[in-house]
């Protein structure tokens, strides 16, 4: 299958910015892991009761989502989470893998090293929508990376 007909129906990322943090940066971070697609914010109460939000961007238009998967293949990114595709995928046919949201923000795409990333969620259109199909699809456009 061609690149056109990306089996992906959405990419959600979401990252949290700390009270510590400047929203700024996070949400430059964000945007670039995920250079399409619409921000939404979320307060939050962090454990201590200082401030939390929660950024989340999500992309659902065939255009964006074949954006967005260039630049992570341009970065190696499938590449990396090729090899334990089976560990990433849930029983929902979505795949799952962390961008380090510190390189992100220095334009930099490497999978998260530490416990604050950005989560990013590939929700896989598998039919049948079962788990076997959707590890199934996750490997053929993982292998298909350049």
């Amino acid at each position: 299958g061609s690149m056109a007909d990306l089996p992906i129906r959405r990419i959600e990322a979401r990252t949290y910015c700390h009270a510590t943090e400047e929203e700024e940066r996070v949400a430059t971070a964000l945007l670039f892991a995920v250079p399409e697609g619409e921000t939404s914010r979320e307060p939050l109460e962090g454990h201590f009761g200082n401030s939390l939000v929660r950024l989340t961007r999500r992309v659902e238009k065939r255009p964006g989502i074949r954006a967005v998967w260039e630049r992570w293949s341009a970065a190696g990114v499938p590449t990396a989470i090729a090899h334990d595709v089976e560990a990433r995928m849930d029983q929902d046919g979505v795949l799952h893998f962390r961008l380090d949201k510190q390189a992100a923000y220095q334009e930099r795409l490497e999978l998260a090293k530490d416990s604050d990333p950005i989560d990013v969620r590939l929700k896989l259109i598998a039919y049948p929508a079962k788990p076997a199909e959707a590890r199934r699809v996750a490997h053929s456009i993982l292998a298909e990376a350049p």
